[in-house]
């Protein structure tokens, strides 16, 4: 995956969040950009069922924007969607994904202890924060411990050196794996076709999506012969 998560799990209380902004303020300072996806159990809503983002979203609007001078809320309307393509769509490739929760679904996992948390239940799990348990074999911190715990999601999420561009590709929501090298062609081809179409400097982000123009007719065709 080219926009790497990281996956911050532990129940309630046990200090999430705090790590979770002690660590984006690290990573920020460090130049790197970081994308927050948060798993709820409750439904997001408009707060104002008065405003006319909420009106179009109840008329049946797919996708409900409200954008500002300097942020931009999106509500969509969709079912349960995996992390791939929450993730796909809302980070750019590169960028260092924070995920919170999600302790089901697959990927590298840093976890904090306490509140009754199976560690040995979960998958992926590469470091813990706080005492671990009998025979852990991971990386271990405390909660003050953010310029490690950072130092060790920038190794997690680095690019090989030899690698000119990172890409992701998708599709029916299922992200596929590609290689250093079919990253970089891809890229690459798609900058070039760019290229051709417009004057520009050195594009450092190229985004496209695709879809079929026309839904797929599944009823089957008529024979003209038969009345």
């Amino acid at each position: 995956m080219a926009s790497s998560w990281i996956q911050i799990v532990g129940t309630k209380d046990t200090g999430k969040t705090s790590l979770l902004e002690a660590v984006t303020r690290e990573l920020v300072k460090r130049s790197r950009t970081v994308c927050y996806i948060k798993h709820t159990h409750e439904e997001p809503t408009v707060d104002d069922t008065d405003t006319d983002t909420a009106r179009l979203a109840a008329a049946g609007a797919t996708t409900a924007i409200l954008a500002g001078a300097s942020t931009t809320t999106v509500f969509r309307a969709a079912g349960e969607e995996s992390l791939d393509e929450v993730s796909f769509r809302e980070a750019l490739p590169g960028e260092i994904i924070l995920a919170e929760g999600f302790k089901d679904v697959p990927g590298r996992k840093i976890a904090l202890t306490g509140g009754g948390l199976d560690i040995g239940s979960l998958k992926g799990v590469v470091a813990i924060v706080g005492h671990p348990p009998e025979g852990f074999k991971g990386r271990v911190f405390k909660p003050n411990h953010v310029a490690e715990i950072c130092d060790l999601i920038e190794e997690l999420v680095a690019t090989p050196d030899d690698q000119t561009w990172i890409a992701r590709l998708l599709v029916d929501g299922r992200e596929l794996p590609l290689n250093a090298f079919v990253q970089d062609v891809m890229a690459s081809t798609l900058r070039g076709m760019s290229s051709v179409l417009r004057e520009g400097g050195a594009d450092e982000t190229i985004e496209i999506r695709c879809r079929i123009a026309r839904p797929k007719d599944d009823t089957p065709a008529r024979d003209p012969g038969i009345d």
